[in-house]
């Protein structure tokens, strides 16, 4: 069985002082209810009582019914008690949020841990995949400049041919086959932004 957390044991805590102070609302509620019935018994009780002219019945009947209004009276102030009362001090309740901060930074420093492993192997990644790309640069540098230059503008030019008169991506002079220095895909130089600024976390 895994081991509670500072965070189980404040949301049992929690739950178990809420579903207590239900309990006792409830209990309350009932005896509200059967107060009410007491008093609306006594009620009809004491007009009877009235109608047969029974002073004894009528007492009787009068009695039953300040007592279950007193006792109505009690129930309902004791109810607002309860619905208003605080579950602790002050004092404990900050010792519970001062724990629950603490918590956070235990998870803090646990996340920072775990991330450190994966960043540090995106980085190896990342640096396999620059080399890659550095290496197949170089070969395409090499290429043009001692195989065969490049005329193709794979598609980023569109000219018509003098000759043929047919609409070409072939351009009239050697042209690089990247116009701009190539050094990755956005992604890999997304991450390789990110990892800089969690260079701490890589490099730690």
């Amino acid at each position: 069985m895994a081991k509670q957390t500072v965070l189980d044991e404040v949301k049992n805590r929690m739950k178990e002082m809420q579903d207590s102070k239900a309990a006792q609302l409830e209990t309350i509620r009932q005896k509200q209810t059967e107060a009410r019935s007491q008093i609306e018994a006594a009620a009809l009780a004491m007009k009877q009582a009235t109608e047969e002219m029974n002073v004894d019945s009528y007492e009787e009947a009068k009695n039953r019914k300040r007592k279950a209004q007193t006792a109505l009276d009690m129930y309902n102030g004791r109810y607002e008690q309860i619905k208003q009362q605080e579950y602790i001090s002050e004092a404990e309740s900050d010792s519970v949020v001062d724990s629950l901060l603490e918590y956070e930074k235990t998870l803090a420093e646990d996340f920072k841990a775990a991330a450190a492993v994966h960043l540090k192997k995106l980085a190896e990644l990342l640096k396999d995949y620059k080399a890659a790309v550095k290496d197949t640069e170089d070969t395409l540098t090499s290429w043009q400049r001692d195989i065969h230059a490049n005329y193709n503008t794979r598609g980023a030019m569109t000219r018509t041919d003098p000759l043929t008169g047919e609409q070409t991506h072939r351009s009239e002079r050697p042209i690089a086959v990247h116009a701009m220095p190539y050094t990755g895909c956005p992604e890999a130089e997304r991450m390789g932004h990110y990892l800089e600024k969690e260079a701490p976390l890589v490099e730690g």
